[in-house]
């Protein structure tokens, strides 16, 4: 039978699964077939960077649908397929480099899986592909290239923005699909694969959603595991993006060993959520452009939901006030701190990233670089394609090679995060609520990375006068994990078209499940 790869869930997947009306090795080819179809042909959203060998994973497959019937499935993701970010390390028997973005790496072959695939590995998951990424994690260039660009991957491209990247997109604009987990995030909207995983410092995992009508959570930094990726060890962390929130629950219960499962209530009692004033939260003119139309249509959909979620039974307290990302800048300036370049260069985020990359490298049996300084000169002598016109910084890289021991790190960090978390904890005690949404452009995820707290995305709607998606970021203090997935739970049943397929998909992809 054919499966509707557009819409098609995990929990659907596992259901035919385990009823025998369906085999990992049929679905597998089923998203292969799609994967053909759109990532450089068709529409050519350029989800992937590479493509797992086929005849291998089918083989995968069969095993895995023979274990199943004699042992039964090893859990919710049994034979189950999957997109993972191409910052995560993967051995050279999977089929498939590790770029990080860059085409000096576009064929180098890792020794070691990061810990993250090992454990999907185990779970039963099937790995399709690696996703696109903005290069290096968003950090090569200054000013930062177009979200979703990278010299391995070339452009990615939502599948819901007719004509794609425009040719003066601001470097997340309206036309982009975000970055740095801009991959994972048009894989799933595409039908390349029912779930994904990304990595986000400041919103690579809930900004890229965002575009592509996904739920999607980054968990609290540090408890998953970013051993074997390309990370920076203070605010990062693998997550998962999906169409449904029970399969979002079910990825951060295995990437965290617990189970969210009960915070799947699907009820508005209990949860009060609070919304932010929409102008102290409207992104920068220099990241995302503006559009009066878009900018009109966001704020009657945040009203249409409002009232939506009041007739269902919930709480909402609108006008939350609190503090943007950037306004933080006074914070440190006040400790004595050069808030220019502690925020403007993002150097806070990037720390210690050269270490992590060389250390990385030396885990790699083939690579034509070893050393970030090798990468850097790769990129020079190899312009033509590695720093193409419209492309030609890696000033982020060059001053990441340069950067300097500052003794005073961990007490800025410290300080930064005392601050950040009161300012969150004391908005959500002041105002009587347990989640703090934004609309998706406005940076929740700064204000969470800087607090080390978990964030998540939610679908809303889609722009009339472009198609992208666009949705909401939440935020539910310490540990809010469970929180945030029980908002999801019934977002989802408040919302029922909040998340819809890309109508340019549509025609061209299997119909029927």
């Amino acid at each position: 039978m054919s499966l509707n790869v557009l819409d098609a869930t995990v929990g659907e997947l596992r259901a035919g699964l385990l009823e025998g009306r369906l085999t990992s090795e049929h679905i597998v080819s089923e998203y292969f077939s799609q994967i053909e179809r759109h990532n450089i042909n068709g529409l050519g959203v350029r989800a992937l960077i590479s493509t797992a060998p086929r005849e291998s994973v089918l083989t995968q497959a069969r095993a895995l649908d023979a274990e199943r019937k004699e042992k039964g499935p090893r859990g919710p993701f049994h034979g189950i397929p999957i997109l993972i970010k191409d910052t995560f390390l993967t051995k050279a028997s999977m089929g498939m480099a590790t770029t990080f973005g860059s085409a000096a790496l576009i064929d180098a072959m890792a020794t070691e899986n990061a810990a993250v695939v090992d454990l999907i590995l185990d779970a039963g998951m099937i790995v399709l592909g690696k996703t696109s990424i903005s290069e290096f994690n968003n950090y090569k260039a200054t000013p930062p290239n177009t979200g979703g660009w990278s010299s391995a991957g070339n452009q990615g491209q939502s599948p819901y923005v007719v004509g794609g990247v425009s040719a003066n997109a601001t470097f997340l604009g309206h036309s982009t699909p975000c970055g740095s987990s801009s991959g994972s995030a048009i894989g799933v909207a595409a039908g390349f694969a029912p779930i994904a995983l990304g990595a986000e410092t400041d919103g690579s995992i809930v900004q890229p959603c965002s575009r592509a009508g996904l739920y999607a959570l980054k968990p609290t930094p540090g408890t998953v595991s970013v051993a074997n990726v390309l990370a920076g060890p203070t605010f990062d962390a693998v997550g998962p993006m999906a169409r449904t929130a029970k399969d979002v629950a079910d990825m951060v219960g295995l990437l965290m060993g617990e189970d969210f499962t009960g915070a799947l209530k699907g009820s508005w009692q209990g949860i009060k959520v609070g919304i932010v004033q929409y102008e102290p939260w409207a992104p920068a003119p220099f990241v995302v452009e503006p559009v009066d139309e878009f900018t009109a249509q966001v704020k009657d959909g945040m009203r249409q939901a409002v009232e939506k979620i009041r007739k269902m039974g919930g709480t909402v307290a609108e006008d939350v006030t609190l503090s943007p990302f950037w306004e933080y800048a006074d914070f440190m300036t006040s400790r004595g701190i050069d808030a220019d370049s502690f925020w403007g260069d993002y150097s806070h985020s990037r720390y210690g990233l050269r270490d992590v990359f060389d250390a990385l490298m030396t885990k790699f049996e083939t690579a034509k670089v070893r050393t970030l300084a090798e990468m850097i000169q790769y990129h020079r002598t190899h312009a033509d394609t590695c720093l193409p016109p419209g492309h030609s910084s890696q000033a982020g890289l060059e001053s990441i090679l340069e950067e300097k021991v500052n003794p005073k790190f961990e007490e800025i960090i410290k300080e930064m995060r005392e601050e950040a978390r009161a300012r969150i904890d004391g908005a959500l005690d002041k105002f009587g609520v347990d989640v703090i949404l934004s609309q998706s452009d406005g940076r929740m995820a700064s204000l969470a990375a800087a607090a080390g707290y978990a964030v998540s995305a939610l679908p809303l709607g889609y722009a009339d006068f472009n198609g992208r998606a666009w949705g909401v970021n939440a935020v539910a203090g310490a540990r809010g994990e469970a929180k945030m997935l029980e908002l999801m739970s019934v977002w989802e049943a408040t919302f029922p078209d909040a998340r819809q397929s890309p109508p340019q998909l549509r025609e061209t992809s299997n119909p029927a499940l």
